[in-house]
């Protein structure tokens, strides 16, 4: 029995032992040699990144609701969704067949006094309109077709009140244009 008592007194010398050792530095190391204050170990939690106000966030992003947000970026592009641009909204209903051709003014009047001598065909179509292999489609003239470099596979239906194109190789209207 005295010798577990004495013992448990040995272990209680020894953690007390270890627990004196635990104990702060001496007043004389408290601060740091640099003189800067304490040491960083010391500072307990005082540079920690939570301890600061957040700063204020600056826009960094680059695109805000699908539309772009740097300097000179323009204002309705087609990288904007649909549901914050009406134009783009309009364009997506279109099919993309139907998209008209970037053809002049003064290119339509060209490709107009090149087929008023065609005779007038009796059919009803519009952009994107598949035509059957069977329809008949004017050639236009060598001239136009090189003055208008995008029209070199396109053929010509005249009807009564517009000018069909139709891409020749697959009978699909790419376009129209009102005769006046």
């Amino acid at each position: 029995m005295l010798k577990s008592i004495g013992i448990s007194g040995l272990v209680l010398l020894a953690s007390l032992g270890i627990a004196a050792a635990q104990q702060t530095a001496p007043a004389n190391q408290a601060t740091n040699p640099i003189g800067d204050g304490p040491f960083k170990s010391q500072q307990g939690g005082k540079e920690e990144p939570g301890s600061h106000p957040a700063a204020p966030a600056t826009n960094t992003e680059v695109l805000v609701d699908g539309k772009l947000a740097v300097p000179g970026a323009p204002a309705d592009s087609q990288t904007v969704p649909s549901k914050v641009s009406e134009r783009n909204a309009r364009l997506d209903v279109i099919p993309i067949m139907a998209l008209p051709l970037a053809l002049t003014d003064e290119q339509k009047q060209k490709i107009l006094a090149s087929v008023k001598s065609l005779p007038v065909a009796q059919i009803s179509a519009k952009p994107a309109d598949l035509l059957p292999q069977t329809t008949a489609v004017a050639e236009l003239p060598a001239d136009v077709k090189q003055a208008i470099p995008v029209m070199s596979d396109i053929g010509i239906i005249r009807t009564s009140d517009k000018i069909l194109l139709v891409r020749a190789p697959n009978m699909v209207v790419t376009g129209e244009i009102p005769a006046d």
